[in-house]
């Protein structure tokens, strides 16, 4: 085997080492954001159904809990024209 030839395929296998820790460091800082993002979401939807229940309380209206796929999403009864 030519000394070139061994001395290419260690610098394609340094750089494909490379590319793979930048591509793994990418994937965990993506992950990061969503844990981030879904903790930021739940809060939200907490708050959500909380000023809910208390525009209900105050309208005098029912509130009503729909669960979905992703959690509980709060919906107002008797206040359509506030849409």
């Amino acid at each position: 085997m030519d000394s070139s030839r061994v001395l290419l395929a260690l610098q394609e296998q340094e750089k494909w080492r490379e590319r793979r820790k930048r591509v793994e460091e990418r994937l965990r800082q993506i992950q990061s954001r969503r844990r981030y993002f879904a903790k930021e979401l739940e809060s939200a939807r907490r708050k959500l159904a909380q000023f809910g229940a208390l525009l209900a309380s105050l309208k005098g209206g029912a509130v009503e809990a729909v669960e979905d796929r992703e959690g509980v999403e709060t919906r107002l009864g008797g206040l359509g024209s506030l849409r």
